[in-house]
């Protein structure tokens, strides 16, 4: 019999981290929810803000026993300030991530939600490795808070950076613990209507059509966290897996391709 894990989830109240607790909670593991608000599951819940390193170091400290995944799924659109945007998306959970991790058990995981919105790191990289080498959360956000003129800019620059740093930490924790990161498109989630503000159904809806005229299901990301968090994912370390019906791809090659715009059908 597999032994019960303690998972560790931000952002557990809603959405996303919702569908993550409850399908943790559904293999027997215990579930500790990092949150500004309690959700609406029977997982235990200490209060964190993630744009606060104080609050941060307050709740590792009331971990009391060795963890064996940490899931960060917490984050705001690019509807807020740019100084919220990276502090939480990024900065924060490089924080908690960076003072949890030598506290987890051998053999854990750490995934991370990161978004589409990230899929041109590299178009990015001198910038979003300025983010990345910031010695610490202050420091961080003030550096992005110089270059950035807007809550959207902020957003994709922090998911960006999130998948430019899971790949350096998963070297610098191989051995101990795998990192990975999970890129959504579009999620039916409450915090759905705040993307739609800041980046525009010009930008969103071509997703979802290509998506096939819908967008995902929080329990369809949960899925994907679960199976990086567990032994089956074993081999798989530093990599950004995008879980988006491939819809990002389809319109990549719709725009780049030689062969001409993607079409549906045969024929």
């Amino acid at each position: 019999m597999t032994r019960s894990r303690t998972v560790v989830v931000t952002g557990g109240a809603s959405g996303i981290g919702s569908a993550v607790v409850r399908r943790f909670a559904a293999h027997g593991d215990e579930v500790l929810v990092l949150d500004r608000k309690p959700g609406d599951t029977a997982a235990r819940y200490i209060e964190t803000d993630l744009n606060d390193c104080s609050s941060i170091d307050a709740a590792v400290e009331e971990l009391r026993q060795p963890v064996d995944v940490l899931c960060n799924v917490a984050g705001v659109s690019g509807a807020a300030p740019v100084p919220l945007v990276l502090g939480v998306n990024f900065f924060g959970l490089r924080h908690l991530t960076e003072r949890l991790v030598p506290r987890m058990n051998a053999g854990g995981a750490v995934v991370s939600v990161a978004s589409t919105a990230g899929w041109y790191w590299r178009d990015h990289l001198d910038e979003v490795r300025r983010l990345v080498r910031a010695p610490d959360f202050e420091t961080g956000v003030k550096t992005g808070a110089e270059v950035l003129a807007n809550g959207k800019d902020a957003y994709t620059r922090s998911k960006e950076a999130l998948v430019v740093w899971t790949s350096y930490a998963a070297q610098r924790y191989r051995g101990h613990v795998r990192l990975n990161t999970v890129s959504p498109g579009p999620v039916e989630t409450p915090l759905l209507p705040e993307f739609y503000d800041s980046m525009g159904h010009e930008e969103l809806d071509p997703l979802t059509e290509l998506a096939g005229g819908r967008n995902a299901r929080p329990e369809e990301i949960a899925s994907v966290v679960d199976f990086l968090a567990g032994p089956e994912s074993g081999w798989i370390n530093g990599t950004d897996v995008v879980v988006d019906a491939g819809a990002e791809m389809a319109f990549e090659l719709g725009q780049s391709s030689p062969v001409g715009p993607v079409r549906h059908g045969g024929g």
